[in-house]
């Protein structure tokens, strides 16, 4: 079953990972691809073979032969963008957040339920080879049981705090925060998702100058997880030659993950993704496979439209998500410790 795939918004990221990936992947034909710009839109549509070019959403909603909807538009535009894919019956794969706030999130997943479509946020990198791998030694028990967890991301650019009205990252009906929900949740949701535990309690420090929208360029997050491991994830717009390994630390040895996220925070001297294991026998160091994750994202979805199990990350954990950064903001404001329990409302 092949699903026809409109594509919104493309921009650099579109550009650099999210079309050349998709033209990959299996089952797939990236059909359309909208730019409010046409010459912009026809230039990559050229560049990728793009029958379809729209310069607006209503446009490839309106195309009957349009199964699903690839959203990589500014922030603020994802919701309203949900909620005319759910009521066009297309299924819509957004990248992260979800929305701009829980509410408006509890808002597009009830109106994709009642219209019968999937919702999938992007969070692309649980298709990692390397972390997919630490996922299934933490859940075997190869190291034991996990007591404390470090991720750290820096962005390999340095990026200036935006001026007001600089761009759509500065405006805060596009972007409700700083790098905390904004990389910062690429490190926590890799870390609970790698020992399969979910993030229960928050506290943050952050370099933001103002609350209301947060600023910050640099955070460090301290997370308690729900079977009590203790996690550390940061994240920084400001320190571009800055290196990390993860590290996984449990009670039998230790994992660490090196070149991960290459594409965001760049690699080592050698970037290949790699994983070692260091426990009383000594130290194993395994090369990995970089992974194509977008595509891999792109074809899990296409299985949930046609009926063999859900996206990577369902709508359920892009609210989760949302409600951590809610928490996060909180315990930054407010200088406390703070529950994600207390963000999360329920589902209809």
């Amino acid at each position: 079953m092949t699903i026809r795939w409109a594509l919104l918004g493309p921009g650099r990221h579109a550009n650099w990972f999210v079309a050349p990936q998709m033209k990959k992947a299996t089952d797939t034909e990236l059909a359309a691809v909208v730019s409010r710009d046409r010459a912009r839109g026809k230039a990559f549509a050229e560049k990728y073979g793009i029958p379809a070019v729209y310069t607006s959403v209503d446009e490839a909603l309106n195309d009957r032969t349009i199964d699903a909807i690839y959203d990589a538009t500014p922030d603020g535009l994802h919701v309203p963008h949900i909620l005319a894919a759910a009521a066009a019956g297309k299924h819509i794969l957004v990248e992260k957040p979800l929305a701009m706030s829980v509410r408006e999130c509890v808002d597009a997943i009830a109106a994709c339920r009642k219209h019968g479509v999937k919702l999938g946020v992007v969070f692309n990198q649980r298709h990692e080879a390397v972390h997919q791998e630490a996922r299934r030694m933490v859940s075997e028990g190869a190291i034991g049981e996990v007591k404390l967890v470090h991720v750290p991301i820096p962005l390999r650019a340095l990026l200036p705090r935006p001026a007001p009205g600089s761009s759509w990252r500065a405006d805060p009906a596009m972007r409700y925060g700083g790098i905390a929900v904004s990389i910062g949740d690429h490190a926590h949701d890799t870390l609970a998702y790698i020992v399969g535990q979910q993030v229960e309690e928050v506290s943050i420090f952050t370099d933001a100058t103002r609350d209301e929208p947060p600023d910050d360029q640099v955070c460090g997050m301290i997370l308690k997880l729900s079977q009590g491991a203790i996690g550390y994830a940061a994240a920084s717009f400001a320190t571009p030659f800055a290196r990390r390994p993860f590290e996984i630390h449990g009670t039998k040895g230790t994992l660490v993950i090196e070149n991960s996220f290459a594409y965001l925070s760049g690699g080592g001297p050698e970037a290949t993704p790699s994983l070692t294991l260091v426990n009383e026998a000594g130290s194993n160091t395994r090369p990995m496979p970089a992974s194509e994750c977008f595509r891999l994202e792109v074809e899990q979805f296409n299985r949930a439209i046609a009926g063999d199990g859900e996206p990577t990350t369902p709508a359920a954990d892009g609210l989760r998500i949302l409600a951590i950064g809610a928490a996060l903001y909180s315990a930054m404001q407010n200088r406390r410790v703070t529950r994600v329990a207390d963000f999360l409302p329920p589902l209809p």
